[in-house]
């Protein structure tokens, strides 16, 4: 019998944040920083638990046993990551990512009820990309990201205000 992954309870204060997925190798290439944007711009490169986790989500599915892979981890890895990392509670993204979201909201479940984590599923919010760059990406979390207007700076502000994951 499977479980049923239930979304985000509506009645949180979720707080939107662009991603820059420039730590990702399963972006579809990268552009320019984005000049204009209305919320925080945060540099997922410069968030190293997020590659670590997706790494440590993909090891565990591993053969060991095997030759590993050229590319570890997969796209649904990363999303479980930043679910757990950064609490995403929404993503802004197309309905054809439905069923790679509710995979990484299986393996985000595996891997907190494996490590003693946290856990709250991520929902969708469809959403249209046409207009924006394929390496930026739209979340919500209940995690504030202060603006100062520098990815740099912003980046570092989140990156120190995340609760250290005991792993």
């Amino acid at each position: 019998m499977t479980q049923t992954i239930q979304p985000a309870v509506k009645t949180q204060t979720l707080h939107k944040i662009h991603l820059l997925t420039d730590g990702n190798a399963h972006a579809f290439g990268h552009s320019q920083t984005p000049s204009r944007v209305s919320h925080a711009l945060i540099s997922e490169a410069m968030l190293p638990q997020i590659r670590t986790v997706a790494t440590l989500i993909a090891a565990s599915r591993h053969d060991f046993n095997q030759a590993s892979p050229n590319i570890f981890t997969e796209e649904a890895d990363f999303f479980a990551a930043r679910i757990l990392v950064l609490g995403v509670r929404r993503f802004h993204l197309d309905i054809t990512l439905t069923p790679m979201l509710k995979t990484a909201n299986r393996r985000a479940q595996a891997f907190a009820k494996a490590h003693n984590l946290p856990f709250q599923a991520a929902e969708i919010h469809m959403s249209l990309h046409n207009r924006r760059p394929a390496d930026l990406l739209i979340i919500e979390t209940e995690q504030p990201a202060q603006t100062c207007g520098n990815i740099i700076t912003d980046s570092l502000n989140l990156a120190r205000s995340l609760p250290q994951l005991p792993l």
